[in-house]
């Protein structure tokens, strides 16, 4: 349906000093919309009795009343301006709820909402009716805060009830939004020039004291912890009363406290948001009045939190006085002194106090110190959506909440860690109720405040979590190791889809039945766990422009507790473990604010059955999760542990910095060699990049996995050397190449001390094979091991070293090796039992009969022309292709890995000459 309007008022003017504000952010970093969107919704009692008729001809009448309602911002002449239409037609949603619809208003206002809105070409506002039983229960609007703000939303409302009941109104509208700019461009100039006076000689005061990067951030890098709390509703409207200010006051007090015990400097730069309403005229005005106001606290002589309060009070009063400015002249001003406008801000504090008036004198409360700290126990905290942009890197903002106050911090996690959110809260929570009866010195953090941070997932919305203390005893902060600048190269520098990046290596413990484990000895276990291995309680920050690993000494790990509904179903609780680490390793790791593990315990009958664990690879490598298994299995059944850890990430950084450095020379200088007049095997385009590009294939065979234990046995080398030699084989064999590149994943444990190591020390190495006198598959099993082993004992360097090294002889580090196959072998244990007689030909090609294909989920990105990946399988081994299908066609793949397939069958029975391929490879494929 279509509400349409007439009224008075139609014409340009020039932005508001607001709507210049948000236009340039819009333009510079794209719509905020579901953060900047204002919802409201007006409820219609039964009895009020409004027909459809009734409640379309209302919002038509309350869009021609507010000429603001019916603007919308155009560039003219390459400027923005905003337009007043004189008629027109309100586009309204109409839905139909059940009750008294307040369901189906959340959800329209929901629709609604989260859509931007098309500022030159849609009205401000969004409408929905509710109907129940034919008649408007419900009526939401969404405003658009570019035309009005939180006020004059509230005054819209208003007229818009009276309109319902009424059907009109004889008092006049206040100033609309184009009656405000042309007095900002007008008379107000003056106090504009006030106003950004002000700003300077308040901001020359500070120190000049840019922000140290303390970590790469997430993504997105502000997140947004919510605190919902009617303790401190109560605590600040005591503090209120006692000393004769506004609620506001003290709740920016607090947060003031909160932001700057820990500096040392004795001023402090704070940004409240200013209404702008002080002036009768501005009071009923319909439009976007807010602006950002500036002033400086002074910290000196540590005052205890009562003359903070009065500091901070006397100083937001000037901060406000001197909030109304023209934003391109306060731009101006700083710039012609020498400061970057768009950075200046971002070391102190922003505040905004989004509560609405309600009227009346506010009653003190009549609360005990006792109920005062019972309602401090009904507090809750969570996260909502982070952002991409502020100005700052500290943010509040305060709303109503039905149980109480809403406090939100955002945080840039550039420069805060994410788990210092939680506990700044409750720590201002704590400030003010401690506040409310007592006097608090300097520096106002009470003891105790502070709860030991958290990290980590919950698993999920029905799961019990509970958390595992852990005491380490080593808290400190190291340059990464060289395997895990590697993995974060991996991690984020290359544009590879989520599901690849999240590099997560899940792990299961079965717990027997007769351990009898109970979920608090669990927890202990996981807990000694920790504060065993530094490198389990390690996250990333960034430390003098370098990226570094940090060690807590003290935190708690969450862990979920997942009980089996029903045993006879998962009697070991094997399923549930399943579908857990399904869960568990979704999600990217964060690694500014998580720890490096994730864990889960599923119960059956109360008692611990399955330990699930997602580690991620930036911390530990496949054989240092092994070690970690093995010592929680330890600490499970026996409770502690007497042998000491081998070493950690710490340890490794350290040793990588003093004695390995020669031997990461010796490796690149080996590189270098090793790829001089080295040809690719995938350098040219074979076709244009089809739509799925990065295609994935699996085969499953019991006939590589047999094959390849005869032919290692028999030739004394590992199988892993065998599935090298035919992926080489199957990669040149009909390209007649006289020699071939292998880039191989070498896990650097034969370094004294690495082998009970618990780090991430896996890296690339490089296989060189000469092929150029057409060997037989036995000689080029030779070749493969001497290769792979002069390959593994150069796989141990330092990452940037090596990228300088080849930045310098004109390659693109990122890229030049992806014309390379890349084999990552990644079973867990390859050369277990070999059986040096095993099955004979005949048993082999009836497996090879029965290996089974299939095309697994694409990628959108990914860094290789072509991986080959072995897996483990039951009886089995799984043998993956990664291919960009550019350089390594779709059809390509299936017989490819067929025809490794054929080749090691035909070479556990005897040699097989050059070119490697038996014909019945091809029947085989098909």
């Amino acid at each position: 349906m279509h509400a349409e309007f007439s009224g008075a008022g139609a014409g340009t003017a020039p932005l508001t000093w607001a709507q210049q504000v948000f236009w340039r952010s819009i333009t510079r970093f794209g719509s905020n919309h579901r953060f900047l969107n204002l919802r409201r919704t007006v409820p219609v009692s039964a009895r009020a009795g409004a027909d459809l008729p009734g409640a379309i001809r209302a919002v038509g009448a309350l869009v021609s009343r507010h000429a603001s309602l019916r603007t919308r911002l155009s560039v003219v002449d390459g400027e923005p301006h905003q337009e007043t239409a004189a008629t027109g037609a309100l586009p309204l949603l109409l839905c139909v709820g059940t009750g008294d619809g307040a369901q189906a208003a959340r959800e329209a206002a929901g629709r609604l909402g989260d859509v931007a809105f098309d500022h030159t070409a849609e009205w401000p506002l969004r409408v929905a009716l509710v109907t129940v039983d034919d008649r408007v229960r419900q009526v939401v609007v969404v405003f658009s805060h570019t035309t009005v703000d939180a006020y004059a939303a509230e005054v819209v409302l208003r007229d818009l009830r009276l309109l319902l009941l009424r059907g009109d109104l004889a008092t006049p509208p206040g100033l609309q939004s184009t009656d405000v700019a042309r007095l900002q461009h007008g008379a107000d100039r003056r106090r504009s020039e006030r106003a950004v006076a002000h700003w300077l000689r308040e901001f020359q005061r500070l120190p000049r004291s840019p922000l140290t990067p303390a970590g790469p951030g997430l993504d997105p890098p502000l997140r947004r912890g919510v605190l919902v709390s009617s303790a401190v509703d109560t605590a600040a409207r005591l503090i209120a009363a006692r000393h004769r200010v506004s609620v506001s006051a003290v709740l920016l007090a607090g947060f003031q406290a909160l932001a700057a015990g820990g500096s040392e400097g004795a001023l402090s730069g704070l940004f409240p948001m200013a209404h702008n309403r002080f002036r009768a005229e501005h009071a009923k005005a319909i439009a976007n009045l807010g602006q950002i106001g500036f002033c400086v606290v002074d910290l000196t002589g540590r005052p205890d939190f009562a003359e903070l309060l009065s500091r901070v009070w006397a100083a937001s009063l000037n901060g406000l006085r001197h909030a109304y400015y023209a934003p391109p002249a306060l731009r101006q001003a700083f710039e012609e002194q020498g400061i970057e406008f768009d950075s200046a801000f971002l070391p102190y504090h922003y505040f905004n106090d989004v509560r609405l008036p309600v009227g009346g004198i506010d009653p003190v409360p009549e609360v005990s110190r006792s109920e005062l700290r019972a309602a401090m126990t009904r507090s809750t905290f969570s996260w909502t959506a982070g952002l991409h942009q502020a100005s700052w890197h500290l943010l509040t903002h305060v709303v109503d909440e039905p149980t109480g106050i809403g406090i939100t911090l955002t945080a840039d996690t550039r420069h805060l860690a994410m788990d210092t959110v939680e506990p700044f809260l409750r720590g201002l929570e704590e400030l003010l109720v401690k506040a409310a009866f007592d006097e608090v010195p300097w520096p106002w953090s009470p003891a105790g405040a502070t709860p030991t941070p958290t990290a980590g997932p919950v698993t999920t919305d029905s799961d019990e979590v509970a958390y595992a203390p852990f005491q380490g005893g080593r808290a400190a902060s190291a340059p990464l190791t060289w395997g895990q600048r590697a993995m974060w190269r991996t991690v984020e520098e290359f544009e590879s889809p989520a599901a690849y990046r999240v590099l997560s290596l899940p792990r299961t413990l079965a717990v027997p039945a007769r351990a009898d484990v109970a979920v608090p000895q669990a927890l202990r276990a996981v807990g000694a766990l920790v504060a065993r291995h530094a490198s389990l309680r390690t996250r990333f920050r960034r430390r003098d422009q370098e990226l570094h690993q940090e060690v807590a000494a003290a935190g708690q790990l969450p862990v979920g507790v997942h009980a089996v509904p029903r045993p006879a179903d998962d009697p070991d609780g094997r399923g549930a473990a399943a579908a857990l680490t399904a869960r568990l390793r979704e999600s990217r790791f964060e690694h500014v604010a998580e720890w490096p593990l994730r864990v889960a315990l599923v119960t059956v009958d109360d008692r611990v059955r399955q330990v699930v664990v997602v580690f991620s690879h930036a911390t530990v490598d496949f054989h240092a999760t092994e070690i970690v298994l093995r010592d929680l299995r330890a600490l499970l059944l026996r409770g502690s542990l007497d042998t000491p850890p081998g070493l950690q990430s710490l340890d490794l950084a350290a040793r990588e910095r003093s004695v390995e450095l020669r031997r990461s020379n010796r490796a690149v200088a080996y590189w270098v060699r090793q790829l001089s007049g080295l040809a690719p095997s995938l350098s040219d385009p074979v076709g244009p990049a089809p739509a799925a590009r990065y295609r994935r294939g699996s085969l499953v065979s019991a006939a590589v996995h047999h094959a390849a234990q005869v032919i290692a046995a028999r030739h004394r080398v590992s199988t892993s050397n065998v599935l090298l030699a035919a992926t080489a084989a199957g990669l040149t064999a009909d390209r007649g190449q006289d020699s071939c590149g292998v880039v191989v994943m070498a896990n650097n444990r034969f370094q004294p001390g690495h082998d009970d190591a618990v780090g991430t020390l896996n890296q690339i190495g490089l296989c060189r094979l000469d092929l150029a006198d057409r060997p037989g598959f036995a000689e080029l099993l030779s070749r493969a091991r001497r290769a792979a082993l002069n390959a593994y004992r150069h796989a141990y360097y330092d990452p940037a070293g090596w990228e300088r090294t080849f930045t310098e002889l004109g390659h693109d580090h990122k890229t030049f090796l992806a014309g390379y196959c890349y084999l990552n072998d990644a079973r867990l244990s390859p050369d277990a039992d070999p059986d040096p007689a095993g099955p004979d030909g005949a048993a082999l090609r009836a497996m090879a009969a029965g290996s089974s294909f299939r095309w697994l989920t694409e990628l959108e990105q990914f860094p290789w022309r072509c991986r080959l990946q072995v897996r483990d399988a039951p009886g089995a081994v799984e043998l993956v292709v990664t291919a960009d299908t550019r350089y390594f066609p779709a059809e390509r793949v299936e017989p490819f890995l067929h025809g490794v397939e054929a080749l090691l069958v035909e070479a556990a029975v005897g040699d097989v000459p050059w070119p490697w391929s038996p014909a019945r490879g091809e029947d085989l494929a098909g």
